[in-house]
């Protein structure tokens, strides 16, 4: 299985593909069901591949930017979600 996200810049949409030889799967932010609602809750217009297996001691990227929902900006992103994944804290 390979995971591919696409963003459109027409109607501002990301988009995450599941590809198998057998199969392609299509994903928003409103229809991605891997995840434990509860452990790793859904954000209106944010779409996320989780890169570890959950569960695990690693932050769910919901919880690190949900602070910031709804006023994310590269900078922030990078910040709060690069400095949690490459230090292991923010």
């Amino acid at each position: 299985m390979i995971h591919l996200g696409v963003g459109s810049v027409p109607d501002k949409l990301f988009r995450g593909f599941d590809y198998a030889a057998n199969a392609l799967y299509m994903y928003t932010d409103n229809n991605y069901t891997h995840y434990d609602p509860v452990a790793h809750p859904q954000l209106d217009g944010i779409f996320f591949y989780d890169k570890g297996v959950q569960p695990s001691d690693n932050a769910c990227i919901a919880s690190i930017i949900s602070a910031q929902h709804g006023n994310i900006t590269p900078q922030t992103f990078y910040q709060d979600v690069a400095g949690w994944h490459s230090t292991g804290n923010a």
